[in-house]
């Protein structure tokens, strides 16, 4: 009698661990925000009225992604690393040193119409993000990056043999599209396989630097190989190249820790069902809810993360920016060193790859402060997430503008051409500190919410970076190529002050965060209900 009587105050449905988590550890992050919408989320309720028994983790749990060797972990990073090259040299693959070639083809003036391929691709990166991110965090990480990248393939298949210029287009804006989903699904990826926050943001630093060197090596590809075999075989290179990523992709493990229970609680109700007749079920299946509802929640937590976090807005601000500034100097780059100095297209296009060479020393600069950062924010309790992350931000927003003044006020034929050259590492540096810093406080901010949120980054970043170059050769010819850089320095400076905000005031700008509130309470109830569950198993 006294166990019913335990047993009717813990749950109307007893609940109880499996065998294999005996521990009662619960898995890393199981819950939702769906409570934010439904107020009948809190009480969730069970597939079917029988008992069930929760499936979770053990401490040592080989399947937990956070117990995974360093080895496996290290490929899946590799993978991410591959994939992304593929996404974003696809960026790039088109720009100003293969139009040329477009043009002559498909008989398209010189104008406008020469950032389009770049443009419209970065316009699928703004779709993309939004509707695969999220999607990942309900259905698993891996069949949305699968299906992803064999569409990608596709589109990039359809790309090379486009018969016109708006077939090709749309091929550009379908492989943008496709593209997307390693931008901000790896993200949460990482997340999910690194639990602690030193070695997270190492693996986050090392798989965003993947993202600055694809655009940098598809121009040198679309110079030479263009120039010798044609535009086509550009993109049946980068087909090639796509194909051999699609194994790797086929072969990455599922690290979405829901989804992973998931599947263990319908091997066990396979393999081996209990003998009291109760059936074992995931903790997402708890507040299982109807498919139209989970894709309306999970399609507009972006949305909802842009529209109402000042942290998401603001970052989206500055990165979209600084992102759009890359491109840009794409564009700038070609008119610097093929129009002030005379190079070729193919050589202006490797120039331009030595900010690859500041992104890698952006990285190990940003490796080699970890343990400043960290006793840095051990002295600021209440500004920890400020404190570990933010300063190199700090310190790279001035070092980004004088770098781009360098480039654009050296660029004159009176001057050698390794001046504006040089410019470029300390671009590349501040480019890259900048990023990761940014990158891995809003990472750090949202938890297994990370892909949303970078989708949310990743869809403002994408709109900037297609509109904003749209403006730069009108920039160019009515300002010249000093005052253009001058302007994009300004405005640069001007948005260098996000990070200093956020270090100033960015405990008060959480603290009133209704996301990060309905987050915390979330996880109190998930920590209250696992504590529920182990007050009844200890009463059975």
């Amino acid at each position: 009698m006294e166990k019913a009587e335990v047993e009717e105050k813990v749950t109307p449905f007893p609940v109880v661990n499996s065998s294999s988590s005996s521990s009662g550890s619960s898995t890393h992050d199981t819950i939702s925000l769906a409570s934010n919408h439904d107020d009948n989320a809190s009480s969730p309720t069970p597939p079917d009225q029988q008992e069930y028994a929760v499936v979770s983790f053990s401490p040592n749990d080989p399947e937990n992604p956070y117990n995974w060797s360093m080895k496996k972990k290290s490929i899946l990073l590799l993978c991410a690393t591959l994939t992304c090259l593929n996404s974003t040299m696809g960026s790039t693959i088109a720009s100003a040193n293969l139009f040329p070639l477009l043009s002559a083809e498909f008989h398209v003036p010189v104008g406008p119409q020469s950032v389009l391929p770049a443009s419209l691709y970065l316009m699928g990166f703004c779709f993309g993000p939004i509707i695969f991110a999220p999607l990942s965090e309900t259905y698993g990480r891996k069949p949305i990056l699968v299906t992803g990248f064999l569409l990608f393939v596709a589109s990039t298949a359809g790309a090379s043999v486009a018969p016109s210029w708006w077939s090709f287009l749309l091929m550009r804006f379908l492989c943008g599209t496709f593209g997307s989903p390693p931008l901000s699904v790896f993200g949460g990826v990482i997340a999910d396989c690194f639990g602690d926050e030193v070695q997270r943001g190492r693996m986050l630093m090392v798989w965003s630097a993947s993202t600055f060197v694809g655009p940098l090596g598809a121009p040198v590809l679309g110079g030479f190989v263009g120039g010798i075999w044609g535009w086509r075989w550009v993109f049946w290179i980068a087909l090639i190249f796509a194909g051999v990523t699609l194994a790797s992709v086929l072969a990455i493990p599922e690290t979405l820790a829901a989804k992973i229970l998931k599947r263990k609680a319908e091997r066990l109700n396979k393999e081996e069902p209990r003998e009291d007749g109760r059936r074992w079920v995931a903790p997402a299946e708890l507040s299982q809810k109807s498919v139209f509802v989970t894709l309306k929640t999970t399609l507009l937590r972006p949305l909802e993360l842009l529209c109402g976090e000042m942290v998401v807005v603001l970052t989206s601000l500055y990165i979209g920016f600084i992102y759009s500034v890359f491109y840009m100097m794409v564009q700038i780059y070609y008119a610097i060193f093929v129009g002030v100095y005379g190079f070729s297209p193919g050589v202006s296009g490797l120039l331009f790859t030595i900010i690859g060479l500041g992104t890698i020393i952006g990285c190990f600069i940003c490796w080699w402060c970890d343990p400043v950062t960290l006793r840095l924010s051990a002295k600021h309790p209440t500004k920890r997430a400020e404190y570990f992350r933010l300063p190199l931000a700090c310190i790279g927003g001035p070092f980004f503008v004088i770098s781009i003044l360098w480039i654009g006020l050296s660029a004159r034929s009176d001057v050698h051409w390794a001046v504006p050259f040089i410019a470029t590492v300390p671009y590349g540096i501040a480019y890259n500190i900048m990023w990761v810093a940014m990158i891995n406080y809003v990472a750090d901010a949202y938890g297994i919410y990370s892909a949303s949120a970078l989708a949310a980054l990743g869809t403002t970043r994408s709109v900037a970076g297609a509109l904003l170059p749209l403006a730069i050769e009108d920039m160019l010819k009515a300002l010249g190529i000093a005052k253009s850089c001058a302007l994009l320095a300004g405005i640069s400076a001007a948005l260098a002050a996000v990070p200093l905000c956020f270090v100033a005031y960015g405990d008060k700008i959480r603290a009133a965060s209704k996301f990060s509130a309905a987050l915390k309470i979330e996880g109190q109830r998930e920590e209250a209900a696992l504590g529920r569950t182990m007050s009844h198993i200890s009463a059975v």
